[in-house]
């Protein structure tokens, strides 16, 4: 309010004296937040936010520096491979000593919710491999899961991901989706990097429902979603996420005769189990080759 006085002109202040202070207090506290920009807009650092693609999402992570006087938001790509193996989800950040306790909590609750949607009599015959793609620091919270199980499930039933959608947003081990911190400095985060590329109309952020009450996005980002140039989609449970991301749903009735996620899956497992998994190992190629010759 004392910049706000001080940007007025006369003995009022007004919403636009307001709006000023803002922007004055951004530009002398946004270096870091506009360097991240230009690295991903440069290329160093690599975030897509068109198209689609197998096994990633764009997460989203609160970067808090010492020393700088704001925290802000930035897109994190989270990718997912799968491969041969006993149905162990390899947290990648945490095998490398750069996950925190929290966030492997939030990976074991991931990974049993999976286990129990899966509902499989015997081990799963892949495992995965999972991990914050250029993050060269400690990764904590839990507000990450819902975007690596979104992952994991892309890569495991190879359906492509939007890579215009960022989410958020922790889960419980029944799939609800439960609310996260820094809310608008993702949102925010993520929406400097759609509109530093130019806006499309289908880029958005998917989060908790129960984070709606905490939104107070900046004129810009609000401005946006009200022209109905940038969205934002509160889910509470988990199979509202998949429809909006990958365009099918996780699970379904079995009168419908729509396709889902846990079908594709269903389908990739039974396909291994009776040998013809169309991906043959090098060694195996190797061996054909020298036989034929």
């Amino acid at each position: 309010m004392r910049e706000s006085d001080y940007q007025s002109d006369t003995d009022i202040i007004t919403a636009d004296d307001v709006e000023k202070a803002i922007e004055a207090k951004y530009f002398r506290e946004s270096y870091l937040p506009l360097r991240a920009v230009d690295d991903i807009h440069k290329g160093q650092v690599f975030i897509d936010t068109r198209g689609e693609h197998i096994g990633q999402v764009n997460g989203l992570t609160v970067i808090e520096m010492p020393g700088h006087p704001m925290a802000y938001g930035e897109p994190a790509r989270i990718s997912c491979v799968v491969h041969f193996g006993d149905g162990d989800i390899a947290d990648v950040e945490r095998k490398a000593e750069l996950g925190g306790n929290i966030h492997a909590k939030g990976m074991m609750i991931m990974q049993a919710f999976v286990s129990a949607a899966l509902d499989l009599d015997e081990p799963l015959p892949y495992s995965a491999s999972i991990v914050f793609e250029q993050s060269y620091c400690e990764v904590d919270g839990d507000s990450a899961s819902l975007a690596e199980l979104c992952a994991f499930v892309s890569a495991l039933s190879l359906q492509p991901i939007n890579q215009s959608i960022a989410i958020t947003g922790a889960v419980d081990q029944f799939g609800r989706v439960q609310a996260v911190g820094g809310i608008n400095e993702k949102i925010e985060g993520f929406y400097n990097i759609c509109e530093h590329r130019g806006l499309t109309g289908s880029q958005g952020v998917i989060l908790p429902k129960t984070n709606l009450n905490a939104l107070c996005l900046n004129k810009d980002v609000t401005d946006a979603i009200r022209d109905g140039n940038f969205h934002i989609w509160a889910v509470e449970h988990v199979e509202e996420a998949f429809p909006l991301i990958t365009g099918l749903p996780f699970s379904g009735d079995e009168e419908t005769e729509t396709d889902t996620l846990l079908d594709k899956i269903a389908q990739r497992i039974d396909t291994f189990h009776h040998g013809e998994h169309r991906h043959t190992s090098l060694i195996n190629r190797l061996k054909n080759w020298l036989n034929h010759n």
